[in-house]
């Protein structure tokens, strides 16, 4: 059932966006849980949210800059796990995953 996300953000002036949660994934990477929030915007566009992020020992900046919006929730889905595993590196030393506040 997919919700009128316009009518919900209209319930009141300090609302600015509703977004729906239309799947929870986890994902385990080198025994690291990672969980994935697939969300769905009032455009009916898709995206995701990630538990953890990883840092490498070199400090690499773990966002990633590629669009986070997608068509489907299969397609956030592919994005959330190449975002996930973009900086991870089994063999490196001083890398640490961290927990990302905002999820």
């Amino acid at each position: 059932m997919m919700m009128n996300l316009a009518e919900l953000e209209s319930l009141h002036a300090d609302i600015q966006a509703v977004h729906e949660i239309v799947q929870t994934l986890k994902a385990s990477i080198d025994g690291k849980e990672i969980e994935i929030d697939i969300l769905r915007n009032q455009t009916g566009h898709y995206f995701y949210e990630l538990s953890h992020y990883y840092i490498g020992a070199d400090k690499t900046d773990p966002h990633d800059s590629s669009e986070n919006r997608f068509s489907s929730a299969q397609e956030a889905a592919r994005g959330a796990l190449r975002c996930v595993t973009m900086f991870y590196r089994s063999t490196d030393e001083g890398g640490a995953w961290v927990r990302n506040e905002s999820f």
